[in-house]
């Protein structure tokens, strides 16, 4: 899976979130846009390993660190899943991120 796939994704609003982005949501430290743009503006996947729950296409995560709606860095773990209505991409966690990242 690439960048390129992963955004095309979620530009075209074919995303889902883990009860704990629900949750970070709800309780006001960023909203959707925040996570759509932060994949929309990243520049590299920074990060895949092996998905222990193998509930996935390819069987990885994906750590893309992008920008917020606010410029700041924002770090996003998601993976791609596959239904019978199509793929989409699942936030596992998302938080800022920090400088060094």
């Amino acid at each position: 899976m690439t960048l390129e796939e992963i955004k095309r994704l979620v530009s075209e609003g074919r995303y889902r979130f883990s009860q704990k982005v629900q949750s970070f949501m709800e309780d006001g430290f960023f909203d959707e846009e925040d996570l759509r743009h932060c994949i929309l503006s990243a520049d590299r996947i920074h990060k895949k390993e092996r998905d222990e729950k193998r509930q996935d296409v390819h069987g990885m995560k994906y750590v893309i660190i992008g920008r917020d709606t606010h410029g700041w860095l924002f770090y996003t773990a998601g993976k791609v899943r596959s239904t019978e209505d199509g793929r989409f991409y699942f936030y596992i966690t998302a938080h800022q991120a920090d400088e060094e990242n």
